[in-house]
C-alpha cells in the first residue's frame, strides 16, 4: 500500500448557496405551516402573529452564532461539534445526544404530518366529516400511514438512495409556491370583504397581563421547531463552497423568508377564519371543541383555504405531503448522521459507526434512527411530539449559544469571517431566551418535558456506562501529493471508474506525449448522502490510491508526465468539473462502454460532460478494441472537429503501424466535389506523418447506415462532432 502514497486525495465540496438554502427552508416550512397555526392560535390567540415576529428576534441571537460558528468551523455535524469542541463531558456528549434525539423527533412529526395529510385527503376524496376504515379510527390510520412513510424513506437512507439535489430543489420550491397561492388568495379575499376587527380582538389570550405573557410565551416556544432548518444547514458545513460566504447567507434567507410566510399565513388564517373569541363554533374555523376544553384545529389551514380558492383543500392537502416529502429526507439523513458521527468517535457504540460493506450507507445507525421515529410516532400524539422537538431544540440552541462564548474566548485565533455583533450580550440573549421559551412549553405539554428529560436521563446512563474512546477532532481534509509538480502547456484529464481499462490511461499517455502535457488521473469515490464526506473508510481509499498509482506509473512507462488524483465527493459530474475549472484543463477524455441508451462514466451521463465542460473533449470507446489495431476508418466531415479525430486517429495508427481508410459518404454529385476537398485535407495530415491511408467515395441514400456498414470492416473509427451537438471543442 505504500506505493498509493503518491496520489492526492482531496475531500470535495459540493453544495452551493442555493442547495443549502433549500436544505434549510424545506425543513423550516414543511408541513408545520399547515399543521400548527391552529394550535397556535388556541395558545395565544390572534398574538400568534406577534409570536412570529418575536420569535424572529429571538432566533437571530442563536441564528448569529451559527452563522459565526459556520463560518469559522464549518464542520459536518453542526451544533454536536461545537458543543464538543467548547465543553467537557458530558456536556459534549449531550450536545450529540440531544440533537440526534431532537432531528429524530422533528422526523417523527413531519411523518406524522404525511400520516395526517393522506388521512385528510381520503376524507376530502370521500366526502366525509370523519373517516373509519376497517375499524381503525382516524388517529389509527394516521400514525398507519405515517409509520408506512417512515418506513419508506428510511429505506431509502438504508440503501443510500435519495432526490438529486435539483429534485429537492424543485420540491421545496413547489412548497413555496403552494404556501404562496394560499397567502395571495387569502389576502385577496380579504381585501374584497374587509379585515373583520372582531377576528383579532381580544389580540392576547388571559385574563390578567401575566396570564397574556405566559400564553404568548407559549406560543413562541411552540411553534419555535418551525426555525429548526438552520441546525440542518450547519450539519452541511463541511461540504459548502465557500462557507464563509455562503453558510451566514442561507441562514439569513431560510430565517427571513420563513418568518415571512409564517406571519402572512397567520393573519390570513386569523383573518378569514371567523370570531374564534367565544371558543368554537360554527363560524370559528381555528378551534374544535374537546371534552378538555377548546383546542387548536389542525385543519384549519385545509378548511380555511376551501373557502377562498377552488379546490383549496385539495392543495392544501398536497402542500401537507409535499412539505413532509421536502424535509423528511434530509431529516432522517440528518439524525443518522449525528449517531454515525458519535459512534465512529466513541461516544456510542462503535456499530453506530459503521458502514455496510456493498451500500457503503451507515446502516446501523440510519435502522436506529429509524426505531426511534417510529416509537415516538406510534406513543405520542401530533401537538406533543411538536412540543417534545422544540424542547430538545431549545435545549441544544442553548448550548450552542454557550459553545460560541467559549469557543470565541478559547479559539481567538481562528479567523471567523462572520462576527456576531454586541459579543458576548447577543449569544447571552440566546440563551435566557431559549431557556425561557423552553420552561413555558411546561405550561402547554408537559410531557414534552418529560419525554426530553427522559431521554437526557437515558443518554448520561449510556454515557458513563459505555467505554468510550478519547475523540480526536478534525480530519485533514487534503492530502498533498509528494509528487513534484510542474505547469506544463497543455494539461489533460482523464476520469477512470475502472482499474482493469489499461487501454484508456495508454491512449491518454499517447496523447500527453506528444502534446508534452501532464496527464491527470482522476478517480471519484461517491460517497452516500447520508455520510460526510470525510466519513469515507480509510482503508478503502487506500486501496483506491494503490490501484490509481499503477495506473499512473503505467502512463510514466509510456513516457507521460503523469499524476493521479483521488476526490471524495457527494457529487461525481461536480467534483470532475471542478478539477477542470481549477486546473485549467486542455482536454477532457472520457471513456464509454459503448451503447447509445444515454451513455455514462461514473454514474454521470456523458452527454453533460460534452456540453458543458469548458475544454476540448475526446470520447474513446475502449470495449471490444483489439489488442492489435490494423484498419481505422475516419469519417471525412467539413467540420474541424474531425481534423482533431484524424489526429488521434493519426496517433493510434502510428503507434500500431495500422492503415487508415478516409470516408466521404454523399448523397448527391455537388457534396462529392466538395468532400473531395476536406477529404484532400485530411490526406495530408496522413501523408506529413508517414501514415498508410487511402480515400474511398460512396454515394449513399442514409449516410448513417452506410457508416455504420462500413465500420464493420474496421477496428476503430474516429469522427468529429456533428452539428446537432452545437459544440465546438468535441472529438469523438
Amino acid at each position: 500500500m505504500a506505493q498509493g502514497r503518491e496520489v492526492e486525495v482531496k475531500f470535495r465540496r459540493d453544495l452551493g448557496l442555493l442547495e443549502i438554502t433549500m436544505i434549510g427552508l424545506g425543513p423550516t416550512i414543511g408541513t408545520t405551516i399547515f399543521l400548527l397555526v391552529g394550535p397556535g392560535f388556541a395558545i395565544t390567540g390572534p398574538s400568534l402573529v406577534l409570536a412570529f415576529g418575536l420569535n424572529f428576534v429571538v432566533t437571530m441571537f442563536t441564528a448569529m452564532a451559527y452563522m459565526e460558528l459556520g463560518s469559522a468551523f464549518p464542520e459536518t455535524g453542526g451544533g454536536y461539534l461545537w458543543i464538543r469542541r467548547s465543553m467537557r463531558d458530558p456536556w459534549g456528549f449531550l450536545g450529540g445526544w440531544m440533537s440526534w434525539f431532537g432531528h429524530c423527533i422533528v422526523a417523527s412529526f413531519y411523518i406524522y404530518g404525511f400520516g395526517f395529510g393522506i388521512v385528510l385527503a381520503l376524507k376530502t376524496i370521500l366526502g366525509t366529516p370523519s373517516l373509519v376504515l376497517y375499524g381503525l379510527d382516524e388517529g389509527a390510520l394516521t400514525k398507519l400511514f405515517a409509520v408506512l412513510a417512515a418506513g419508506v424513506f428510511i429505506g431509502l437512507n438504508y440503501r443510500g438512495t435519495k432526490l438529486t439535489g435539483k429534485s429537492e430543489t424543485a420540491v421545496t420550491i413547489a412548497l413555496v409556491v403552494v404556501v404562496s397561492a394560499f397567502i395571495i388568495a387569502g389576502l385577496l379575499h380579504l381585501t374584497h370583504t374587509g379585515v373583520p376587527a372582531a377576528n383579532f380582538q381580544p389580540f392576547l389570550h388571559g385574563d390578567s397581563g401575566f396570564l397574556q405573557f405566559v400564553s404568548l410565551l407559549g406560543a413562541m416556544g411552540f411553534t419555535f421547531i418551525v426555525f429548526e432548518g438552520y441546525e440542518i444547514i450547519a450539519q452541511t458545513g463541511e461540504e459548502v463552497r465557500h462557507p464563509e460566504k455562503n453558510i451566514p447567507r442561507a441562514h439569513f434567507i431560510v430565517i427571513g423568508l420563513s418568518t415571512l410566510i409564517f406571519i402572512l399565513v397567520a393573519f390570513v388564517a386569523i383573518g378569514i377564519s371567523g370570531n374564534c373569541s367565544g371558543g368554537p363554533s360554527a363560524s370559528c374555523l381555528l378551534l374544535q371543541p374537546s371534552p378538555a376544553g377548546p383546542v387548536g384545529n389542525n385543519n384549519a389551514i385545509a378548511e380555511i383555504a376551501a373557502q377562498v380558492m377552488p379546490y383549496g383543500t385539495q392543495i392544501i392537502v398536497f402542500g401537507v405531503a409535499l412539505g413532509a416529502l421536502a424535509a423528511l429526507n434530509s431529516l432522517i439523513f440528518s439524525s443518522s448522521r449525528v449517531a454515525f458521527a458519535m459512534g465512529r468517535d466513541g461516544g456510542l457504540p462503535r456499530a453506530l459507526g459503521k458502514l455496510h460493506a456493498r451500500k457503503r450507507t451507515p446502516h446501523i445507525s440510519i435502522a436506529v434512527s429509524g426505531l426511534i421515529i417510529v416509537g415516538i410516532t406510534l406513543t405520542l400524539d401530533l401537538n406533543t411530539v411538536a412540543a417534545s422537538a422544540d424542547v430538545m431544540f431549545l435545549l441544544l440552541f442553548l448550548m450552542v449559544n454557550w459553545a460560541a462564548i467559549v469557543l470565541r474566548r478559547t479559539m481567538p485565533d481562528v479567523k471567523r469571517y462572520y462576527v456576531m455583533p454586541l459579543f458576548p450580550l447577543i449569544p447571552l440573549l440566546g440563551i435566557a431566551t431559549k431557556f425561557v421559551l423552553a420552561l413555558s412549553l411546561w405550561t402547554i405539554e408537559p410531557i414534552a418535558w418529560f419525554v426530553a428529560l427522559g431521554w437526557i436521563g437515558i443518554g448520561l446512563t449510556v454515557h458513563y456506562l459505555h467505554e468510550r474512546k478519547e475523540i480526536v477532532i478534525g480530519v485533514t481534509k487534503v492530502v498533498e501529493s509528494i509528487l513534484p509538480r510542474r505547469r506544463p502547456r497543455y494539461r489533460i484529464l482523464l476520469p477512470i471508474e475502472d482499474f482493469e481499462r489499461v487501454e484508456l490511461v495508454e491512449f491518454g499517455a499517447l496523447i500527453a506525449q506528444v502534446e508534452d502535457a501532464e496527464l491527470t488521473l482522476l478517480h471519484v469515490i461517491e460517497v452516500p448522502p447520508a455520510l460526510p464526506i470525510d466519513a469515507i473508510d480509510r482503508a478503502y481509499v487506500g486501496e483506491v490510491r494503490y490501484h490509481l498509482g499503477k495506473l499512473r506509473r503505467r502512463a510514466e512507462e509510456l513516457g507521460a508526465y503523469s499524476t493521479a488524483r483521488v476526490d471524495v465527493s457527494h457529487k461525481v459530474f461536480d467534483s470532475i468539473l471542478d478539477n477542470i475549472r481549477e486546473d485549467e484543463t486542455d482536454l477532457l477524455i472520457l471513456g464509454w462502454r459503448g451503447g447509445w441508451r444515454r451513455g455514462r462514466i461514473l454514474g454521470t451521463n456523458v452527454d453533460r460532460f460534452v456540453q458543458e465542460a469548458p475544454c476540448d473533449v475526446v470520447v474513446f470507446k475502449s470495449a471490444g478494441l483489439k489488442p492489435k489495431v490494423e484498419r481505422i476508418l475516419v469519417m471525412n466531415a467539413p467540420e474541424w472537429h474531425v481534423s482533431y479525430a484524424t489526429g488521434y486517429a493519426i496517433l493510434l495508427a502510428k503507434k500500431h503501424r495500422a492503415r487508415i481508410t478516409i470516408l466521404s459518404a454523399v448523397q448527391t454529385d455537388r457534396e462529392l466535389e466538395k468532400e473531395r476537398g476536406y477529404s484532400a485535407r485530411l490526406a495530408e495530415m496522413c501523408r506529413t506523418h508517414g501514415v498508410a491511408f487511402e480515400e474511398k467515395f460512396v454515394k449513399a441514400r442514409n449516410i448513417v447506415d452506410t457508416v455504420v456498414e462500413e465500420a464493420k470492416n474496421y477496428d476503430l473509427l474516429a469522427l468529429g462532432a456533428s452539428t446537432e451537438w452545437r459544440l465546438t471543442q468535441f472529438a469523438f
